[in-house]
């Protein structure tokens, strides 16, 4: 009971950060708000299920909405990739703006999201499981399919938030990605995981609302030729 009433806690600060940014955003407009936002209502919808488990119960309907939790994780969360990118370049680190670099990050985006769909999602069996009272489905076995472009996004918000933090001196966005990052290695308990994509997903919201105060800080055309040319 005590665990299904955390993840129903954390379900609610992710769908708290959708609501920031959703209220950042009308009145900005700023469209950097956006993924963040879709990407925190897929993690809410994950530990909404999760959380509703043990009441909705082992069975078909269960089982159904839980594929759609694995189905936004490996489809929504690379997406992250691009947007630290452009994140970063906004924030004043200049090299990720060159084309290069938004190439390889975009090809590195779409790679993670064909693994997971074409060597996860084609082939997803789910089994039911119980810890600490919650019940969920979960895959039979992990993969590199899996577990692959959750790591390879982390690793790539992480290189622009510290890229960030040493151009601007802004160090939220470091603190919450390397905090997912020693967690995730830690493999421990999914509820101290997700706890940890909270702690992630609010840095990266935070990071999206600075962004779209004077926390932006274009860098001048002549730079741009000048770094692009390099």
């Amino acid at each position: 009971m005590a665990a299904s009433i955390l993840f129903a806690v954390l379900a609610a600060g992710q769908l708290a950060l959708v609501g920031w940014c959703g209220h950042r955003y009308r009145r900005t407009g700023d469209r950097m708000l956006i993924v963040p936002a879709v990407v925190c209502a897929a993690l809410g919808y994950d530990n909404a299920i999760v959380a509703a488990g043990r009441w909705i119960g082992v069975g078909g309907t269960l089982e159904t909405l839980s594929v759609f939790r694995f189905v936004a994780h490996l489809l929504l969360t690379p997406l992250l990739m691009p947007w630290a990118c452009a994140a970063a370049g906004l924030a004043g680190v200049v090299w990720l703006r060159l084309l290069w670099v938004r190439v390889v990050v975009g090809a590195a985006t779409l790679s993670m999201i064909a693994l997971g769909v074409f060597g996860e999602l084609t082939r997803l069996t789910l089994r039911p499981a119980e810890w600490a009272g919650t019940i969920r489905y979960t895959t039979e076995h992990s993969s590199l399919a899996g577990i692959l472009p959750p790591v390879v996004t982390v690793v790539v918000v992480l290189v622009a938030a510290v890229a960030v933090w040493r151009v601007r001196g802004y160090r939220l966005w470091t603190v919450t990605t390397v905090t997912m990052t020693v967690v995730s290695a830690a493999m421990p308990p999914m509820l101290l995981t997700n706890a940890a994509e909270l702690a992630f997903m609010g840095g990266i919201a935070a990071t999206a609302v600075w962004l779209s105060g004077p926390g932006r800080m274009p860098v001048p055309p002549a730079q741009d030729r000048q770094s692009a040319g390099r």
